[in-house]
């Protein structure tokens, strides 16, 4: 288990190592790098509020067709499974946002632990310059977040709160449709689709959910040390 980080150090796995000497950054470079700064918390900051706005479209829908079904009779309650295909969406959406989020953060990390400690002259055992150029290739894109981690964080924080809520809301949908004591499996029946097929597909799909959101971790490039070293250190 890696050492908790100090006031006095970041606990890098190259903390100890002699500082690398390199030539002094010019001024037209202090200047580009300090206006990447500017432009990369500018991506991040937009992506952030970005990622606030699915959240919040995925909130208000939920909200609307509880609202609406709960008090009108006459909506049945396919809504309800309508509405978990429509947060699907969202979270798909919501993913991507977070993985460009992720790729910038990095960027702003990097500009923060290594170029701004050597602009007021500490040095670094670390090549941070390569690293950076490394992450400008792709800029929206590295270090890559997978699918499935940026989806499963993003779960964690909101999405399975919200589908717990739409379940729980479908049932008493269904129990309000049918007056009291109601056969859920029969409730549920959609057309000719029984009520057991349609609760097998949420099951599985709740199941799978789940899963994702606990399992599925945020995954940087192993093989990338300074990625590594960089989001280590940073609070969840």
């Amino acid at each position: 288990m890696d050492p908790p980080p100090t006031p006095t150090s970041v606990a890098l796995p190259t903390d100890g190592l002699p500082a690398r000497t390199r030539e002094p950054l010019s001024a037209g470079q202090l200047n580009a790098l300090i206006h990447l700064y500017r432009a990369e918390v500018g991506r991040m900051t937009t992506y952030r509020q970005r990622l606030d706005t699915t959240t919040n479209w995925s909130i208000t829908s939920s909200a609307l067709v509880t609202t609406f079904s709960l008090g009108n009779p006459a909506i049945p309650h396919e809504a309800f499974l309508f509405l978990m295909l429509i947060n699907v969406f969202f979270l798909t959406v919501e993913a991507r946002r977070f993985r460009v989020y992720e790729a910038a953060r990095y960027r702003v990390l990097l500009l923060e632990h290594y170029f701004y400690p050597e602009v007021l002259g500490e040095g670094s055992p670390r090549d941070w310059r390569r690293a950076l150029i490394e992450a400008l290739r792709t800029p929206y894109s590295f270090p890559p977040v997978g699918v499935l981690g940026a989806v499963g964080w993003r779960l964690r924080r909101n999405y399975l709160w919200i589908y717990m809520a739409v379940l729980l809301t479908w049932i008493a949908k269904m129990e309000i449709a049918g007056g009291g004591a109601t056969d859920l499996l029969e409730a549920a029946t959609i057309g000719r689709i029984p009520g057991s097929v349609v609760w097998a597909i949420v099951v599985v799909g709740y199941v799978a959910i789940t899963a994702i959101g606990l399992l599925a971790q945020r995954t940087y490039p192993m093989g990338n040390e300074a990625a590594q070293a960089v989001l280590r250190q940073e609070p969840d």
